[in-house]
């Protein structure tokens, strides 16, 4: 039985939802970056020198959320590429993972004009890098246990899937508990890294 054209999944439509999710990241990339660009204009007969002291944090900050949405769109680009179809609750979990690459810059202006390491602001930002990194992995396992993942090397231990999670969730708790520590909690998801690598070369992809 054919589905209803309003239900139909097509190559198109699968097309259509990674060109959209391709279009709000670079949103937000952009995002980042906006303060820093009003700041500069702000400059006048100040030198450059001055500028770059003067916002080395939020320089810092900008940076750092640049590396991390950026590293999201890449996990995210290499598993649709691999994607040959898409189910309703692939569409909801997608657009939730939009919702938290938007927010990162939210939290990235609140984190650069708040001046002290707050704990809310710090919590906000680590937790929606988590809730990000586990919105992306669920996406994964719909499409693994709905058999649309060309190239399914299997599934993989959950410690190597949900790694970088496990140490996001570390992250968080220390930058929780030890506010002073800032965005360098976030040195411990470097700690995932020997984890995928060692499940790569014993069992195949990390979805």
């Amino acid at each position: 039985m054919a589905e209803p054209a309003g239900q139909r999944r097509t190559e198109r439509g699968l097309e259509r939802l990674i060109f959209f999710s391709d279009a709000v990241v670079a949103i937000a990339i952009t995002l980042i970056v906006l303060p820093l660009v009003d700041s500069a204009r702000d400059v006048g007969e100040g030198s450059t020198a001055e500028f770059l002291s003067d916002n080395s944090y939020a320089l810092w900050a900008a940076g750092i959320s640049f590396v991390v949405i950026s590293s999201f769109w890449r996990d995210h680009h290499s598993l649709y590429e691999r994607a040959t179809g898409y189910t309703p609750i692939l569409v909801r979990l997608n657009l939730l993972w939009l919702a938290g690459i938007v927010f990162l810059p939210v939290v990235t202006v609140l984190d650069v004009y708040s001046h002290t390491r707050d704990r809310l602001t710090l919590g906000l930002y680590v937790g929606t890098i988590v809730v990000v990194m586990a919105l992306l992995r669920g996406q994964a396992l719909i499409l693994h246990r709905a058999g649309l993942l060309a190239d399914d090397g299997g599934p993989t231990a959950p410690a190597a899937r949900w790694a970088a999670v496990g140490a996001g969730l570390a992250a968080l708790a220390l930058v929780l508990v030890f506010p002073v520590v800032g965005l360098w909690s976030l040195l411990l998801l470097l700690l995932a890294i020997p984890i995928r690598r060692w499940s790569h070369r014993h069992g195949g992809r990390s979805v």
